[in-house]
């Protein structure tokens, strides 16, 4: 994610990346104004600290330093007080970002979010500047204003982006162990309330295994990790990462490329037949694509959806989720979850919304996918937890002047920034956990699926939680009509096949069947259906094996929830809101 880490001039560093997300009690014991003065005082306006050319700035000590203090996070009054701390020890801190900042300093930011934040800045940035400025967690401030001088910036301040660096290189060589053991362990640094600055700070800490202790500790003692460096400049890493970054592109895709030799994005473009239509589009936006969405946006997206889905469905509920609703101030993409009040009315909205926001020019691409989730239809063949829904993944073309309002019919804008977006059609009965599992962090709800399969013997899913033992094989005859055949564990379903309600589950019992979200046994012999009951005998043809669809596995969900309090509750633990679920 960035350049090796290597102290500079004057204790300054060379560009770096990498952020940890570690909150700072680093408090300075400032006498406190007597409260009834402070009332007297009038308001003064607030003062713009740090601007190139003002005094504080012409007297610094370290005239190769910039320090620019980044709001996010870390609040105006926090950042007021850390500016004022720094010009008192002769630094020299700038109010606006600009070319001359050496160094950002951030707070309770991950790096995956300061890496984002560093490649905005860096599409809008001067041209004429040649180098990125150190990115940097508040433990370097914190210790610099300690020691009455910039310190030299090393990968101890960068632990947590050593070990995701790690983890992501594990992912795309297909390791899930390594790379779930990885990311577990920069999650614990991640939670930690002080910078880890001896290996003693581990003990006894869970999920951080021998090698993650090792990287770490390498880091401390050397102030670089041979392992880490050696991923972070390998070839494979780099390409991978960039191919990665094109959207419709998966692990698979990728080093099917890079083993056929292709490393850049115009090798890509030369040959548009290795392409799919969604990856097309994904290099053809790959700019606007690849720059993080800011909230604003997020928001205005928001605006947008509901505009066109009021007319449609009056009452229907649109939700933002993801990173977003963690409290995320950018992402990737926007992840937006409709559904309505009454069950089923939801059905068949997605298409109404988008030739909605077609019409006004903002569909830059769709890719539409039908759901079989508590609906009356089968549910696709190969069901993972996401595909249960009908959705739409799609990129929209977000109008970027101010003067043109959001949602507006006035024709195409001619400013147009791509933005990856999400649409989910939710039931009202599913969207608990539905809200759950799209709102993340994909490693939360990893760890969450972890405790409910092993502390619970419980299924958790975006579409429901269950029992894995209500089980049983399912098919679909000819006339479209659905057979729930015995369990798994030799019992018959209400004392043999038993015809459904088109997959909406058995007469008299109100049970919901869907497709299971894991591996599952082979499949009995398809049954010999029983006729349809407008029929007096089986027609010739029809019946057998010949009528009935490949057997799928189905789930019965025995636990109902009416908020994400509930799941939480049903699992016996304490309710964590979106903004604690950042693991």
């Amino acid at each position: 994610m960035g350049e090796a880490c290597s102290p500079g001039p004057s204790g300054a560093a060379s560009p770096s990346s990498g952020l940890r997300r570690l909150s700072s009690d680093f408090r300075v014991p400032f006498p406190a104004p007597a409260r009834g003065r402070d009332r007297m005082l009038p308001k003064r306006r607030r003062a713009q600290v740090g601007a190139p050319g003002d005094p504080a700035s012409s007297e610094a000590r370290f005239p190769g330093v910039a320090i620019y203090l980044a709001e996010p996070h870390m609040g105006r009054s926090r950042r007021a007080f850390l500016t004022r701390l720094a010009l008192s020890k002769g630094f020299r801190v700038l109010d606006a970002y600009s070319s001359e900042v050496t160094h950002v300093v951030m707070e309770q930011t991950s790096a995956e979010e300061a890496s984002h934040w560093q490649e905005h800045r860096a599409a809008t940035a001067s041209p004429q500047r040649c180098s990125r400025p150190a990115l940097l967690d508040i433990s370097w401030f914190t210790e610099s204003m300690a020691a009455g001088q910039p310190v030299p910036v090393e990968c101890r301040h960068r632990l947590e982006e050593a070990l995701e660096m790690l983890a992501e290189a594990a992912g795309f060589e297909g390791s899930e162990g390594r790379f779930l053991s990885f990311r577990r362990a920069a999650a614990v640094l991640k939670a930690l309330p002080s910078p880890v600055t001896a290996l003693s700070q581990l003990q006894g800490l869970p999920h951080f295994g021998e090698h993650s202790r090792r990287v770490v500790q390498e880091l401390l003692e050397q102030g670089v990790c041979e392992e880490v460096e050696r991923v972070r400049l390998s070839e494979r890493y780099q390409t991978m990462k960039l191919f990665m970054g094109i959207f419709g592109v998966g692990v698979k895709t990728a080093d099917r490329w890079y083993r056929e030799g292709l490393r850049t994005l115009d090798s890509l473009q030369e040959q548009p037949q290795r392409l799919t239509q969604q990856q097309k589009a994904g290099l053809q936006h790959y700019r606007d694509l690849s720059t993080p969405v800011q909230r604003p946006d997020a928001e205005a997206l928001l605006q947008l959806v509901k505009a066109a889905v009021a007319p449609i469905l009056p009452g229907a509920t649109v939700t933002l989720a993801g990173g977003f609703r963690r409290g995320k101030l950018q992402g990737h993409d926007v992840d937006l979850l409709l559904s309505h009040p009454q069950e089923g009315r939801e059905a068949g909205l997605l298409p109404k919304v988008m030739q909605c926001l077609e019409k006004q020019g903002l569909v830059l691409y769709q890719q539409h996918h039908r759901g079989g989730c508590g609906h009356a239809e089968p549910p696709p063949r190969q069901s993972h937890p996401m595909d249960a829904f009908e959705r739409t993944f799609c990129i929209l073309g977000l109008p970027q002047p101010s003067g043109v309002p959001v949602g507006s019919t006035q024709g195409p804008c001619p400013t147009r920034k791509a933005v990856r977006v999400d649409l989910v059609a939710v039931p009202i009965s599913r969207l608990p956990f539905a809200l759950l599992g799209w709102t993340g962090s994909k490693h939360f709800q990893r760890e969450l699926r972890r405790f409910c399969r092993k502390e619970r013997g419980l299924w958790l899913n975006s579409c429901g939680l269950f029992d894995p033992e209500q089980v049983c094989w399912g098919w679909e005859d000819a006339w479209g009509r659905s057979l729930l055949g015995g369990s798994l564990l030799g019992e018959d379903v209400g004392g043999g096949a038993c015809w459904g309600d088109a997959w909406g589950g058995m007469p008299g019992r109100g049970a919901c069947w869907v497709p299971l979200p894991f591996p599952s046994p082979s499949p009995p012999p398809s049954p010999t259906p029983s006729p349809h009951p407008s029929q007096g005998s089986q027609q010739s043809g029809v019946g057998g094996s010949q009528a009935l669809t490949p057997p799928l596995l189905l789930q019965k969900m025995l636990f109902h929830a009416a908020s994400e309090e509930d799941i939480f509750r049903h699992l016996g633990l304490e309710y964590l809101p979106p903004e604690q679920r950042n693991a």
